[in-house]
């Protein structure tokens, strides 16, 4: 009996879908639970799986071709079974140009390892060995059914890498960019799971190993750009998205601003204390921003009206603190969110954080991670930004900015002194959170990144 392959509901928002690559073709046996095409909706990658097994018996829509959700788009059928006319003259005709399914670049926007590659085959024993192992089992070659990579086979590569030496656990985009540059991979320091080496890691060591003279001060830089004067740019699928949403959030929730002075000294050498035993002890790179999610979902989990929404006639308090993290891509930004922070120690925030970059750099992000968020940090403190205000990601109540972290002048105790200064923003939606409520999740916020040790020892 013939069975319809339609395109999921992804979620809450989500109206249409565009096929970006189908992985079986025409005439091909699937099996239920494999996945058989990726589907691009509302800035996210999905693979979709065979909700049956037999044979894709005819492809409805090709790529590149955008439909509305629950669109049939397969049909699976037995080898030798004649499908209804309605199906046979049902297939769309393909569009003239296909959507690029290149990975778009992203670059980490101030907070945000992985865990291993997702789309990997494997049984639960192979994964736990080849993390006690560091080996990374995108290499590692599966001997079960259909390529699962089984213990044996982990056992089998952890024998042969010890004759041959460690080797480095990479990302392929890391590999790629460090061929590129002449950088040998053996030389960068990993910031991923068990020492993983990400293509942030192969940007920083270019640009440490580069001579001090010849290296471009801020204001020389000249922003690189595939745009030009008088262009009239179509609209991706990104962009229309960030549009309407973003038009929601300032049309519909009324914004409100605070800011303050935060004093990041001791946070700073807080980190600089833990990070090489970390890395160490734990393979992860604790970076300032995990201890920014920490403090934040601890100061939410006080002020749990930061972590709502609007719904009808109601305020609903979320039953999870999820900080959601502003992604930097090349088309527009993405927010994936850390779940239940504030439950979370710092190497298992450093670990998820990293994960959740990285496939966002590979368009493998689910919507459920997309969704998920009930506050947002956003930070451009890789810029020459000392602050600046941030539109609510919709339905949230809060949205955290962070600026630069520069030396300035201060007065303590009668004199005036240099500290390293972060000026940190609020945006709140003024129907839920009121101006002093507000001034005091954000002096919450303060006092625990001014106290590290009390903040992070304390719980």
């Amino acid at each position: 009996m013939a069975v319809e392959v339609v395109i999921p509901a992804l979620g809450l928002t989500v109206e249409k879908g565009t096929i970006l690559k189908w992985m079986k073709k025409e005439g091909e046996a699937v099996s239920k639970g494999e996945s058989i095409y990726e589907v691009e909706a509302d800035k996210v990658t999905t693979e979709v799986e065979s909700p049956a097994s037999g044979v894709l018996k005819k492809i409805l829509i090709p790529e590149g071709v955008e439909v509305p959700i629950l669109t049939p788009v397969a049909i699976i059928g037995d080898e030798k079974e004649v499908l209804p006319e309605k199906y046979v003259c049902a297939a769309v005709a393909p569009a003239e140009k296909k959507v690029e399914t290149t990975p778009p670049q992203v670059r980490e926007a101030a907070v945000v390892v992985t865990s291993g590659p997702r789309d990997v085959r494997a049984v639960p024993a192979a994964r736990m060995l080849a993390r006690e192992k560091g080996l990374d089992l995108s290499l590692v070659h599966g001997s079960g059914p259909e390529g699962m990579i089984l213990l044996k086979d982990v056992q089998s590569s952890a024998t042969g890498r010890g004759q041959a030496g460690p080797k480095v656990l990479a990302t392929p985009t890391a590999r790629k960019l460090a061929e590129r540059e002449g950088i040998p991979i053996s030389a960068v320091t990993g910031t991923g799971l068990s020492g993983r080496v990400m293509r942030a890691d192969v940007m920083e060591a270019k640009a440490t190993s580069r001579p001090a003279e010849a290296r471009p001060k801020p204001s020389e830089i000249k922003p690189a750009s595939r745009y030009r004067l008088g262009q009239v740019i179509p609209m991706n699928s990104m962009r229309k998205v960030i549009a309407k949403r973003m038009s929601q959030s300032k049309f519909t929730a009324p914004h409100i601003y605070f800011f303050n002075d935060v004093e990041m000294e001791k946070l700073v050498s807080l980190r600089e204390e833990v990070v090489a035993d970390f890395e160490k002890n734990e393979g992860v790179r604790i970076s300032m921003n995990d201890l920014i999610i920490k403090a934040v979902a601890l100061s939410l989990r006080e002020y749990p009206l930061l972590n709502a929404m609007v719904s009808g006639d109601e305020i609903r308090i979320f039953p999870e603190i999820n900080v959601g993290l502003a992604v930097a891509m090349e088309d527009g930004l993405i927010v994936p969110a850390i779940p239940r922070a504030d439950q979370l120690g710092l190497v298992e925030i450093a670990r998820v954080r990293a994960d959740l970059v990285e496939r966002a750099r590979l368009g493998k992000l689910t919507m459920d991670e997309m969704e998920r968020g009930t506050f947002t940090i956003s930070s451009l403190a890789q810029f020459d930004i000392t602050f600046f205000t941030a539109i609510l990601n919709p339905p949230q109540s809060g949205i955290l900015t962070l600026g630069k972290m520069e030396e300035s002048p201060v007065v303590r105790g009668g004199q005036v002194v240099v500290r390293k200064m972060m000026r940190q923003g609020l945006s709140v939606d003024h129907r839920i959170v009121d101006g002093a409520l507000a001034a005091q999740f954000l002096q919450s916020l303060k006092q625990k990144l001014e106290n590290p040790y009390y903040t992070f020892l304390s719980r």
